[in-house]
């Protein structure tokens, strides 16, 4: 068996994310709108947090390039269901990393050290929340599953020593099956955290009213990055027509 590469773990959390994002937000901030006055230090302070609060959200749950907790180690949430599920997952995975061990090709084996992280993250998710539990069923009676079956394949194809036209063409398909199986288990992640992201969404367009009520906030000034920088360069525009 070929020597596998070592991968060293990336200490770089969720909340450096964060925390980057939110300091970003407030340089961008202050670039469109100087800080003249006490509310615009509010405002921008609040959009700072709340960036930087998404943010946190999407990388510590998204990123892949960092080292991920083991499956084994992962809690258990009290719920003898979700724990029956999680723990299914658990055997399912430790199976993955048993497989990746056999097979020799670097590519295909960084594919599933990235699926082992992702997959990782989203029973991490389930068991935060157990309520979400039912929206990882498909992922856990066919998409996992179907994944471990695949890379069984792959690996018994190795071992076989058969070497035609039908057998690499199955391998390589095989590796750029992976690619999509990396896309659907990063969406399944991002599916998980939608509601959460959607309630910071809500916090924001509710803090805006707030601010336009008590008078805090310009009634044309939308708390949107995007929506205000398009805003600028349209007054721009007309500045320079």
């Amino acid at each position: 068996m070929a020597q596998k590469r070592k991968r060293n773990p990336n200490p770089v959390k969720g909340f450096f994310s964060g925390l980057l994002a939110g300091g970003v937000t407030l340089l961008a901030y202050s670039l469109l709108f100087p800080f003249h006055r006490w509310h615009h230090y509010l405002i921008g302070g609040a959009l700072a947090l709340l960036i930087g609060r998404v943010a946190q959200i999407m990388f510590s749950g998204l990123d892949t390039s960092g080292k991920a907790r083991s499956v084994d180690d992962l809690p258990v949430t009290g719920d003898t269901a979700v724990d029956q599920l999680v723990a299914r997952g658990q055997e399912m995975l430790k199976t993955i990393r048993q497989e990746d061990e056999m097979i020799p090709d670097p590519v295909l084996s960084e594919k599933i050290v990235q699926l082992d992280r992702i997959a990782t993250r989203i029973f991490q998710a389930v068991i935060d929340q157990p309520e979400k539990a039912p929206q990882i069923r498909r992922f856990m009676d066919y998409y996992l599953p179907t994944t471990l079956k695949m890379l069984t394949g792959y690996r018994k194809l190795q071992q076989s020593g058969v070497s035609g036209q039908n057998a690499s063409s199955t391998k390589e398909r095989i590796t750029s099956a992976m690619d999509v199986v990396l896309g659907a288990f990063s969406k399944q992640l991002e599916t998980l955290y939608q509601n959460d992201m959607l309630d910071i969404s809500t916090d924001i367009d509710v803090l805006e009213a707030m601010l336009k009520q008590d008078s805090l906030l310009k009634s044309d000034f939308d708390i949107n990055p995007a929506a205000n920088g398009q805003g600028a360069a349209q007054a721009q525009q007309k500045k320079e027509g």
